[in-house]
């Protein structure tokens, strides 16, 4: 069966873009099986390499690893901090990133994986200055980025007791990002299940 991962750039147990996140989850086909990653539990430490040598930390990067490398894409959403994508988030791909340099039998949990990419913002910009930043790391680790990214302004006053009010363009492109996302996902799949993606 079909996986999505499903991570928020965000800490902030109450931000607007794990709420978008997974409101763009229930947009997703029923069948599809979903993978939530808590930010609380992936607050690692700066990468830097001589925390590799750390065994506790080490053990939760590579149990994170191995369950992304169980999923058959992601769908990310990320705030922006002052037009830049979150530390969080660029320190999450860090230390993932690692684990086939460290470990060569391991694979890499990005490579080819179909990566959706979305933010909420409570500015006029969506989190789009962000989102070019998001997009250039996720392909620079191999990702295959979906063309369409989802930018949600001005998001506090979108937010209401139901969910987010959308606009229609903005509900129109969403549809058509997740129905190309779950395509992709659903390619790549069989790959995933055959073992040639999946680490150790």
């Amino acid at each position: 069966m079909t996986r999505i991962a499903l991570i928020s750039g965000s800490l902030r147990r109450d931000s607007y873009n794990t709420r978008w996140l997974h409101q763009l989850a229930e947009g997703l086909d029923p069948s599809l099986e979903r993978e939530v990653f808590d930010p609380q539990a992936l607050r690692w430490p700066l990468f830097d390499q001589d925390s590799e040598n750390d065994p506790q930390l080490w053990g939760q990067v590579m149990q994170c690893h191995q369950r992304l490398c169980a999923c058959d894409g992601l769908i990310v959403t990320s705030p922006e901090y002052n037009g830049q994508m979150t530390p969080f988030l660029k320190n999450l791909v860090d230390w993932l990133s690692r684990v086939p340099y460290v470990d060569p039998l391991a694979a890499n949990a990005f490579e080819a994986r179909p990566v959706l990419l979305s933010s909420a913002s409570t500015g006029w910009s969506g989190g789009a200055l962000a989102l070019v930043q998001v997009r250039a790391l996720f392909a620079y680790v191999g990702a295959h980025v979906v063309g369409p990214t989802i930018s949600l302004p001005y998001a506090g006053q979108a937010w209401t007791d139901f969910g987010y009010q959308l606009p229609s363009d903005t509900e129109v492109l969403a549809s058509y990002a997740l129905a190309q996302f779950t395509h992709l996902a659903q390619q790549f799949s069989p790959t995933r299940s055959h073992g040639a993606s999946v680490g150790h």
